[in-house]
């Protein structure tokens, strides 16, 4: 995956260009084709250590909203792209379940029907079923033939696709989907009408109270304005090609970017003046973590620097580990939507930090 999420960045980069559309065409080819590798080589680890039985449930009680706003805004530029209407109802409920486990179901039920919607709208809601929440995905798109309502679940299936190029996706989301469920004990539902579009569904359990507010859905929250042109930002890995990509990044996106290796070097190039956010790669060298780095680095300089935590670690015990240290984490191939939307979120309440002698 460390490859890949340098290619990704760079590719990135070159999409907000303003390009020739002869260039402009090959990069999208070219970040279309890294998207299929990058979903192919997610589901293959996924639907492998769901078989394996090496993923573990850490239920815990959310807000319905930490659990689906980020998912809007993470499919709102999809659909629209697709010439669609997003459409989400949102009820104030709290559910029991695990974040990123449910999110996985969800994130597959948004992308097939802005992915399989010619025209119209998708709807993500949810209404209350005794103890349960029932979460749906609504979409106005080809639909489903009631015999082929089993066949969606099986591995390496696309209904209505007969030649390779017509393929979207490699035909394991739904796979996944079942797998999870089975393991989380709930329940989906799936009402397709041919022609006129499909509903899928899954049943939650409700928790009694409403919890603290989580920092994954730290994306959900719409900004004002641009916060990033002019931010001092440190970006810390032992990978150079992902400093490169990540330094090309978020330079285009106007900010100072200083990069490191690990914390002497970030040291030297800090130069006695404290970054004003830090994004570090979990596992550095010789056993360091980045982690570890940053919290040298607000020791150092006596300020609390925000912090935002990459990986391309999916285990579950690196996850565990993450999750104890209260600041957001972007898994590697990183999205630059949604970092750009983690930063944006972190830095939109801290005024930028002046040069010395600055007004």
């Amino acid at each position: 995956l460390q490859p890949l999420n340098a290619a990704r960045l760079l590719i990135s980069t070159l999409c907000e260009r303003d390009l020739p559309s002869a260039e402009r065409n090959l990069v999208l080819r070219a970040h279309q084709a890294l998207e299929g590798a990058e979903d192919l080589l997610t589901d293959l680890l996924d639907i492998s250590k769901l078989d394996q039985s090496a993923i573990k449930p850490d239920i815990d009680s959310y807000g319905l909203d930490e659990v689906l706003l980020p998912l809007v805004s993470e499919f709102q530029p999809v659909a629209e792209a697709a010439g669609l209407q997003l459409v989400h109802f949102i009820p104030r409920h709290a559910i029991r379940t695990d974040f990123r486990l449910l999110s996985r179901i969800l994130r597959n039920f948004l992308s097939n029907a802005c992915r399989y919607t010619e025209r119209g709208r998708v709807l993500l809601g949810a209404r209350k079923r005794g103890g349960s929440l029932r979460i749906e995905v609504w979409d106005t798109g080809r639909g489903i033939a009631q015999d082929q309502l089993q066949s969606i679940f099986l591995e390496f299936n696309q209904l209505g696709v007969e030649r390779a190029a017509e393929r979207r996706g490699v035909g394991l989301g739904l796979a996944i989907v079942e797998r999870i469920a089975k393991m989380l004990d709930y329940r989906i539902q799936v009402r397709s009408q041919p022609g006129r579009g499909s509903v899928f569904s899954i049943e939650v359990p409700l928790s009694e109270s409403m919890p603290r507010r989580n920092l994954e859905a730290l994306v959900s929250v719409p900004q004002l304005g641009d916060p990033l042109p002019g931010r001092r930002l440190l970006v810390l890995d032992n990978e150079l090609s992902i400093l490169h990509s990540m330094a090309a990044l978020l330079g285009q996106w106007g900010c100072e970017v200083l990069t490191a290796t690990d914390r002497a070097q970030a040291i030297a190039v800090l130069d006695g003046r404290a970054p004003e956010l830090i994004l570090a790669d979990f596992h550095l060298d010789q056993g360091t973590t980045g982690w570890e780095v940053a919290q040298a680095l607000r020791e150092r300089f006596g300020e609390a620097i925000p912090v935002v935590m990459i990986t391309a670690d999916r285990s579950d015990q690196c996850r565990k580990q993450l999750q104890g240290l209260g600041v957001p984490v972007l898994n590697k191939p990183v999205k630059a939507g949604k970092m750009r939307a983690v930063l944006s979120q972190l830095l939109a309440g801290r005024a930028p930090i002046k040069e010395l002698g600055g007004t």
